[in-house]
């Protein structure tokens, strides 16, 4: 991590420390839950979408992104320096009155506009925590965004080293280490896209769940952003301002290694059929 980066990822830990310092003493603050979420994928057009629905008038989006309230901490702590770090190092406890005002805060100003909260790890959360905001939320709808999983690991695994390492590691990087880290366990949960549909739609009816996919998104931006608006029951916008998902957060260019290619064509070949089977499309591109 440069030090322009280790300087924002710090600034932006102390102020979560001291939101959430606030939120303790603020004891006012109202109960306010968002109506909708997107839960992901990682790296599938969620940063899109965040930009077409913070220019709805009928929507309000917190100005981070992220909110990543219900992320679950991992067992087996922080990276060593040299490892790439998948998760944050501070998490929330989501039964505390304290921690529950800081997430209530980010939507306080919403009014009579449907509050969103787009955070895509969201999508890798266990049966029991979805089951839980379920509990808290039950009227919450969700939008989940499907990427060609062997691509998205690559796309996650770029972004990650241009974050958190710059822009020259990856090229300095051996194969088999490229090998080891996109073959990590968080990187392939998040695109376990199965798994997330069971845990979510265990407890979420039909009608609460839109699945998009991002080929679509990029194919017709429009009309995604329109299934969306329908969805939420919210009117029509006008045309998108970024035309394809590809223009927004892309990750920096560089081509997949063929022997990353074959290990992810072989662990996510079976979720895929899964997947056509679901859905009812062909999705044997995502494994050309």
């Amino acid at each position: 991590m440069n030090l322009k980066q280790s300087a924002r990822y710090h600034r932006r830990r102390l102020v979560r420390h001291l939101d959430l310092a606030y939120a303790r003493l603020a004891t006012w603050i109202p109960e306010r839950y968002p109506d909708f979420m997107c839960i992901g994928a990682p790296r599938a057009a969620t940063t899109w979408l965040h930009r077409e629905l913070s220019r709805h008038p009928g929507v309000y989006l917190p100005k981070r992104k992220e909110m990543h309230f219900y992320d679950e901490p991992l067992a087996d702590g922080l990276p060593d320096e040299d490892e790439l770090r998948w998760r944050e190092s501070f998490y929330f406890d989501v039964t505390r009155p304290a921690h529950l005002r800081w997430y209530w805060r980010h939507f306080r100003e919403a009014g009579e506009r449907l509050a969103g909260d787009i955070t895509p790890l969201y999508s890798t959360l266990s049966a029991a925590r979805v089951s839980m905001i379920h509990g808290q939320i039950p009227d919450l709808k969700v939008i989940y965004i499907l990427r060609n999983p062997v691509e998205r690991a690559w796309s996650g695994l770029r972004k990650s080293v241009w974050y958190q390492k710059g822009n020259d590691y990856l090229d300095s990087r051996s194969a088999d280490w490229l090998l080891e880290q996109v073959m990590h366990p968080d990187v392939l949960r998040r695109g376990d896209y199965p798994r997330a549909i069971r845990n979510w739609e265990a407890v979420f009816p039909a009608d609460r769940l839109l699945y998009l996919f991002h080929d679509d998104v990029e194919s017709d931006a429009a009309a995604c952003l329109a299934e969306v608006c329908r969805f939420l029951g919210l009117p029509p916008l006008r045309a998108p301002a970024a035309e394809s998902a590809e223009r927004v957060n892309a990750a920096p260019a560089q081509s997949m290694p063929a022997e990353i290619r074959q290990a992810l064509n072989a662990h996510y070949a079976a979720q895929i059929r899964i997947l056509e089977d679901r859905f009812g499309r062909s999705l044997a591109h995502w494994l050309r």
